[in-house]
């Protein structure tokens, strides 16, 4: 993966020490403007995913380019009005909240995405026709590259012996086990509750992933949320998620925008043709946008080894950047101080008091202490996820934006670990 030509990383290690998180909007630009291409045919609206990095200058940043927000939470709300996004340029998008969270986002008056019945229920009950919502849906799909059993099955139809067969394949891209959306094996009780209260739903979203790497399953996942989306009469948009994947290594299958561009077009204009209408439709990007864009940047400070294996010891770990530990994700790893050295392999190791791996078994540039490594596409779900874990701060967070670095978050200090802590007498 290559590095950014924007960053000096010496200077930004003098300017703001390590380890530090580095963020580029010439590459959050780049990627804007590729999602905006394959899609530039259709009624197409981006809202940013919050939760990917949620610092309120990436987020005006995002407001800019003329991008909404897709948020999971109440403080993501408030972030967005305060930055002044109006409620109608973002949406709710929760997992597993109360009613009473549901509550607020609509009186604020951003539209939500309902994702279990209970809440459904709950909102048909409260609201009745008044207020419109939109229900977000797993449409329990299997990814055909992996499973090579399934084009014989008809994904247009909508009931439930259908979804009642797809349940029975191993699912790959969207799978039975998942937490997240109304799965289709309910949808006979979706439509029972919606009809019971008389819902207004306006909106259709499907629950994506970024493991969709097919164009054919992502074809008819469109064509799957189309069919259901036309059931409903007072259809304002469509919503389609994000989740989609940026390649990790140079040899990473994703699915190229540029491809189901063309074929998300074909479908959209018949859908639209078939219901008499215009509908939007809705892109939730935050991986796709954010994860090339961001660096972090650390410090060698061990270099040790136990006979078999060569450990690069650095000043951060997984309570810096989680994936690897949570996912065994990988990130490449680049030694910026001495990017023509030798090639040897190491295991790249976090400094917490627990199994804390970076990277195992990478072949970097031979490393010496004191050199400076960068992590790359640790854009999303980087800082966000990041933690105290053995009383160690949080890193600084650096905006590269015409050239110049600028501080977006101060690295936190011990006064920081201790604000909320209250000490009593015993």
């Amino acid at each position: 993966m290559e590095l950014s030509e924007n960053i000096n990383w010496n200077e930004i290690e003098k300017s703001f020490g390590t380890p530090v998180y580095v963020y580029d909007t010439a590459i959050i630009d780049r990627q804007i403007k590729k999602f905006r291409s394959a899609f530039k045919n259709v009624n197409a609206h981006l809202k940013y995913a919050v939760k990917s990095c949620s610092n309120i200058s990436i987020l005006k940043y995002m407001q800019t380019q003329g991008l909404g927000l897709d948020t999971v939470s109440i403080p993501e709300i408030k972030m967005g009005l305060e930055l002044g996004f109006k409620p109608s340029e973002m949406v709710f998008t929760p997992n597993i909240v109360s009613f009473e969270e549901m509550r607020e986002a609509v009186d604020i008056g951003v539209p939500v995405n309902i994702e279990n019945l209970q809440n459904l229920e709950s909102f048909g009950k409260h609201y009745g026709n008044a207020v419109g919502c939109c229900i977000r849906l797993n449409p329990n799909l299997v990814d055909e590259v992996e499973q090579g059993q399934t084009g014989d099955l008809d994904f247009s139809a909508v009931n439930k012996e259908h979804y009642d067969e797809v349940d029975s394949v191993k699912v790959s891209a969207w799978h039975n086990q998942s937490k997240f959306g109304i799965s289709m094996s309910q949808y006979d009780l979706l439509m029972e509750i919606i009809e019971k209260y008389n819902i207004r739903i306006e909106g259709v979203h499907l629950h994506s992933s970024h493991v969709i790497l097919n164009k054919e399953v992502f074809v008819k996942g469109v064509q799957t949320v189309f069919e259901i989306a036309s059931k409903f009469k007072d259809l304002r948009y469509v919503d389609f998620g994000g989740g989609i994947m940026v390649k990790h290594k140079t040899d990473d299958v994703v699915i190229e925008l540029d491809d189901v561009g063309p074929l998300f077009e074909k479908e959209y204009k018949r859908f639209c043709e078939r219901i008499g209408k215009t509908i939007e439709v809705w892109f939730e990007p935050g991986r796709f946008l954010i994860s090339e864009a961001g660096f972090l940047l650390t410090k060698t400070t061990v270099l040790k080894t136990n006979g078999h294996i060569d450990f690069v010891g650095v000043d951060t770990g997984f309570n810096h950047l989680l994936r690897p530990m949570m996912y065994n994700a990988y990130h490449e790893i680049t030694n910026v101080t001495n990017p023509k050295g030798e090639l040897k392999q190491y295991n790249i190791v976090g400094n917490l008091c627990e199994i804390d791996n970076l990277g195992t078994q990478r072949m970097l540039n031979e490393v010496s202490v004191n050199d400076l490594l960068v992590i790359h596409n640790a854009g999303a779900y980087g800082f966000s996820m990041s933690s105290n874990y053995n009383s160690k701060f949080k890193p600084a967070e650096v905006l590269i934006h015409n050239g110049e670095a600028k501080l977006i978050r101060k690295r936190q200090s011990y006064n920081d670990l201790l604000a909320n802590q209250i000490e009593i007498d015993f």
